[in-house]
């Protein structure tokens, strides 16, 4: 009875430890990451949501673009960073109910947005412009 209380508690053990390695894959390291979208004509972003998906691990950081275009980003808190590493990243931008989004389409589709990051050591300024939907 005793070896497979032991035997169950240190499968447990390997388990949560197997998941807390797989989940981090970047160690839990994050780098600031800051930004502005806006317009190809400079006109800022008026809120929506900015998604950097990780082309070398599964994971992805999340930011919410305030009404002057401006986001930061966050991974496991709202706004602690990013890993290091390169992205894939796409705009969705806020509308009223009903209503379609003011950016075009691509740039919400994961696989068709042809915007690219590469977050660094250090505090990251990247900043994107974006195509009005048509």
């Amino acid at each position: 009875m005793r070896v497979l209380f032991l035997s169950i508690v240190s499968l447990c053990c390997a388990v949560t430890m197997l998941g807390l390695v797989g989940c981090s894959g970047s160690n839990g390291a994050t780098e600031q990451v800051t930004g502005t979208v806006t317009f190809e004509d400079g006109t800022p972003i008026k809120g929506g949501t900015i998604v950097f998906a990780s082309l070398d691990e599964n994971s992805s950081s999340i930011g919410y673009i305030k009404e002057d275009g401006t986001y930061e980003l966050g991974t496991f808190s709202e706004t602690d960073g990013a890993p290091k590493g390169r992205y894939e990243v796409t705009v969705i931008g806020s509308s009223d109910y009903g209503q379609s989004s003011p950016i075009h389409q691509k740039f919400a589709n994961q696989g068709q947005s042809p915007l690219k990051a590469e977050v660094q050591d250090g505090p990251n300024v990247i900043d994107f412009k974006v195509e009005r939907a048509r």
